[in-house]
């Protein structure tokens, strides 16, 4: 049986969610937060990224397979994103900067 991007995607966030609910103790986890959409719509858009510049490129060695493992490899830096919490960074810095832009900061 084979699974598209979005089916594994939608498995990993049910496995997640259930690693998440089966804590060992409070404020003792087994994996980190459920993503929300917009860090799941960017770790997306950076596998995207990701995927088409290396697809882009000419390498040597590469066999039959190579768009294969460069999928692998997207999916992989994908759920390092979401696991890094990189991106829960990226929001909050967003959000400080447009407190500080309704503040007037910036006029």
């Amino acid at each position: 049986m084979k699974f598209n991007k979005a089916q594994i995607r939608r498995l990993i966030a049910e496995e997640r969610a259930k690693l998440v609910s089966e804590q060992l103790a409070p404020g003792e986890s087994i994996i980190g937060e459920i993503p929300t959409q917009v860090e799941e719509g960017m770790a997306m858009a950076l596998q995207e990224h990701f995927e088409d510049a290396i697809g882009a490129e000419t390498y040597q060695g590469t066999g039959p397979g190579w768009n294969e493992e460069i999928s692998s490899a997207g999916f992989e830096y994908y759920q390092a994103i979401i696991d890094s919490g990189a991106l829960k960074m990226l929001l909050e810095l967003f959000a400080d900067v447009e407190e500080r832009l309704h503040n007037g900061d910036y006029a």
